[in-house]
């Protein structure tokens, strides 16, 4: 495990989720750009090994900080994606070659993509000593009890998502879906997943969850300098970092006013609130609506898309079927 330098002066990092806090939402990105190049430069030039494993995925997590526009970084975090010790996806080397990369005592190891418990073989990463497919289960075990912070990036990998789905619940599979998939300490919105409620990696925290379907790169991207400058982010229940996953999505809405004035939608698409259309943002937490997606252009509700909740332990099941008007699904937004 490579020594993590928290500062090259004597001042003290920046602790970016706790700037996002006190700043409007994509200012700390501007503003503390410089701040957050150097932070990457640590995992750059091997002071902080980062190890990145997929699992059950559809890559989508990787796709949205890849596609993501952060202007005065862009040639640090290309450097940083080069430099991570493995990531399947990003590496140019393969086989043998890419497994001798992976380092088996990362200072952050950052999940993607839920766990498959029941039939472990159903993501695999290399082979075990007997030459058979090695099932991703065993090398995030064994990887996690080695690492100074474990990461799950996305709602996979944090609560178990539409693997987990109950669209293919076998009960006695000990998971949910045909696979028995689970978050990393999560299984929906019950604490345990693969870990157990009481895991804490070798910092003494438990797995940090960065959710959303995809997860927005500005909450990992904060999420992971913050982590590199040896800070740790305030967590809630569902181990999410507090500034980022604290504001409601109805209250933060664009359309809010709307709700306000009673103009609501009938379908998806139409202009006005989209509440009447099984819009789950009453229900979610998270401060995309300031945020913003697309380089800060656009969010689902922008969009004519109605919240299907996807920052929230328990997506896919808890707020399906989508674009229709639910019971309640948990806490919700109040107006006091």
């Amino acid at each position: 495990m490579a020594t993590t330098s928290t500062s090259d002066t004597d001042a003290q990092p920046p602790d970016f989720a706790a700037l996002a806090d006190e700043a409007e939402p994509g200012a700390v990105m501007e503003d503390h750009a410089d701040e957050i190049v150097t932070a990457l430069e640590r995992a750059t030039r091997g002071d902080a090994e980062v190890t990145w494993l997929q699992a059950q995925s559809c890559t989508g997590c990787t796709m949205s900080l890849l596609q993501a526009d952060f202007p005065g970084i862009e040639e640090s975090l290309s450097e940083f994606r080069e430099a991570i010790s493995f990531h399947p996806t990003l590496m140019t080397a393969g086989g043998d070659r890419a497994l001798d990369r992976l380092s088996v005592s990362p200072d952050i190891l950052i999940v993607e993509g839920s766990i498959p418990t029941a039939v472990p073989r159903a993501s695999t990463l290399g082979h075990d000593e007997e030459g058979e497919p090695r099932p991703i289960l065993d090398w995030v075990v064994s990887l996690a009890e080695e690492a100074e912070y474990v990461v799950a990036i996305g709602s996979c990998s944090a609560y178990g998502g539409l693997p987990a789905a109950q669209a293919g619940q076998a009960p006695d599979k000990g998971g949910r879906g045909p696979t028995g998939a689970k978050g990393l300490q999560f299984t929906g919105q019950d604490p345990g997943g693969v870990f157990g409620p009481d895991f804490e990696a070798l910092s003494g925290n438990p797995v940090i969850n960065v959710p959303g379907c995809p997860a927005h790169p500005d909450h990992f991207l904060l999420t992971l300098a913050t982590l590199l400058n040896g800070h740790v982010p305030e967590l809630d229940d569902e181990h999410r970092p507090m500034p980022f996953f604290e504001p409601n999505v109805h209250a933060t809405c664009p359309l809010f006013d709307e709700f306000v004035d009673s103009d609501m939608a009938d379908h998806p698409g139409d202009d006005g609130c989209l509440a009447e259309v099984g819009c789950a943002g009453f229900y979610a937490f998270c401060d995309d609506s300031d945020r913003l997606r697309n380089d800060g252009t656009a969010v689902c509700r922008t969009a004519g898309a109605p919240c299907i909740g996807c920052v929230e332990p328990d997506f896919w099941d808890r707020f399906s079927p989508f674009y229709e008007k639910g019971d309640s699904q948990g806490d919700i937004w109040d107006d006091d």
